[in-house]
């Protein structure tokens, strides 16, 4: 890529980009929400044309619509769950019906490129009975399948557990190093840059402020080094942020709540002014521990206590007049309507209560401006105006309108799902340091995350969920790392 101009109306997004990637190379691109990285994909990729400058493929000028040789491996994946593997795998790529000799032909495809590569698939599986793990295998072979000699991978490892993190990237590396693939490996995981990356990139505000080699330098480049470049200042992510102060009177109890097919027998409780972790990989109920305490698991057995006193948790009403505050893990289906401004976001959860209510169901269009503006202004929400859309937003600051919303309510119980997932290390430490003040406070936090970084840098205690049941418990800390990640993974199922 050389001297990569692209703007958005007034928006300069890239600044004279130039990187190059080499074949048998893993090249780290790092950058904060809104640094550049996705429209730089999406131009690497075809989807999106420069304003000017130029992008080469192997000594040829990138045509309009993307090359064969360039593959992207979405975060969230691209694949039929309903379909077997080898049924992905013909996607797109056939017309008509698909026969059966076509269909076995690709299965034995598939399974010599596993064998070769060392990602083991089942050709003939369907997708929806794989694991996060398989499911990453599945869309990396299918774009080696396809040709591709350049990989782009969007934050490859964001699901997996911590055994699994550590596989792939030693896959990614024997991808370049045994089959001379260059790999672009996006990720917010710095220790992962140190891991798997020859050299390293960083975007901030639109350009290539940073470019170092990883492997081979005479300097060790190191963590704090990474998010410095990215941020523009020393980042504090390293810190422990344990609670200062003894827990208070139990605030959340959970008693042999249940989920049919997801969630089995769980226990678990968080006193005032205290964090607990609920740790897992993700897809072990999780989700259906986040529904239950929203108000949206009408199938739901056991009781939910708030304050010593079982609650009505059939809706999301009666959870939050109960003083709940539900941050979701999916920000952008449970936690904003996109295609509506930000001031009307920060209002669906208050907009039948005074000021923002009015007699006659009417409702104060300053109040709800006014309140707007407070929350925008106390969470530094980068935004024109609170009439900007939410869709609009990049990643971490569309994060701190959910987290304005539902702090403004001072609730008394706060249950955040993976609250720091696909945001920067400014964004991260924002986040980080929110949770941390609002403990301190006095609010009971259950922080449900799949990020062992967060458990053990928030967490007073925490409860590990395998297969929908707590299989591991640790009191305090600091924690150990690999015993959690163990007891992550299922291969520890006793209480530490």
């Amino acid at each position: 890529m050389r001297g990569i101009h692209r703007s958005f109306g007034d928006n300069h997004v890239l600044r004279d980009v130039s990187l190059h990637v080499r074949p048998g190379e893993v090249y780290a691109l790092l950058g904060e929400n809104g640094a550049g990285k996705s429209t730089l994909m999406r131009i690497l990729t075809g989807l999106l044309p420069p304003d000017s400058g130029s992008v080469e493929v192997d000594g040829n000028t990138l045509a309009e619509g993307g090359n064969d040789r360039i593959a992207m491996v979405h975060q969230h994946f691209m694949l039929v769950p309903g379909m077997t593997v080898a049924e992905n795998f013909l996607l797109g790529r056939t017309r008509g019906v698909v026969g059966r000799k076509q269909l076995r032909r690709t299965e034995s495809e598939i399974s010599a490129l596993a064998d070769e590569t060392g990602l083991a698939c089942d050709p003939a599986a369907r997708v929806e009975t794989l694991s996060v793990g398989e499911q990453q295998r599945v869309e990396i072979l299918r774009a080696l399948h396809l040709g591709a000699g350049y990989l782009l991978l969007d934050e490859p490892t964001a699901n997996l557990a911590p055994a699994e993190v550590h596989s792939l990237l030693a896959r990614i590396r024997s991808l370049a190093a045994d089959r001379g693939v260059g790999i672009v490996l996006i990720t917010h995981h710095l220790e992962e840059v140190l891991e798997a990356a020859d050299r390293v990139g960083v975007l901030r505000g639109g350009q290539l402020v940073a470019e170092k080699p990883i492997r081979d330098s005479g300097t060790p480049v190191t963590t704090a080094e990474l998010a410095r470049d990215m941020v523009g200042r020393d980042v504090g992510l390293g810190i422990r942020r344990a609670a200062t102060e003894p827990p208070g009177a139990r605030m959340l109890e959970l008693v042999g709540v249940s989920v049919p097919g997801q969630l089995h027998d769980v226990t678990l409780r968080v006193a005032a002014g205290q964090l607990v972790a609920v740790a897992g990989v993700e897809g072990n109920g999780q989700s259906a521990l986040e529904d239950v305490l929203s108000g949206l698991a009408p199938d739901a057995t056991g009781a939910v206590c708030v304050a010593e006193r079982e609650i009505d948790a059939s809706t999301p009403r009666a959870v939050r007049e109960v003083g709940v505050g539900i941050v979701p893990a999916d920000r952008y289906s449970r936690g904003l309507v996109k295609s509506l401004a930000i001031d009307t976001n920060l209002a669906v959860d208050s907009y039948t209560t005074a000021p923002l209510a009015r007699r006659w169901g009417r409702l104060s269009r300053s109040a709800i401006r006014a309140r707007a503006e407070r929350i925008i202004e106390a969470l530094a929400v980068k935004a024109q105006s609170p009439r900007t859309l939410a869709g609009t937003l990049s990643g971490g600051h569309a994060q701190r309108v959910v987290l304005g919303r539902v702090l403004d309510g001072a609730p008394r119980v706060l249950v955040v799902a993976q609250p720091t997932r696909g945001l920067d290390i400014g964004a991260t430490e924002f986040v980080w340091d929110t949770l941390v003040e609002h403990r301190s406070r006095g609010a009971a936090i259950l922080l449900v995350s799949s990020d062992l970084d967060e458990i053990c840098s928030l967490a007073d205690r925490v409860v590990v969920l395998y297969r929908g049941r707590v299989v591991a418990e640790f009191d305090e800390g600091p924690f150990d790392r690999e015993a959690i990640g163990s007891a992550m993974g299922g291969f520890q199922e006793a209480a530490a």
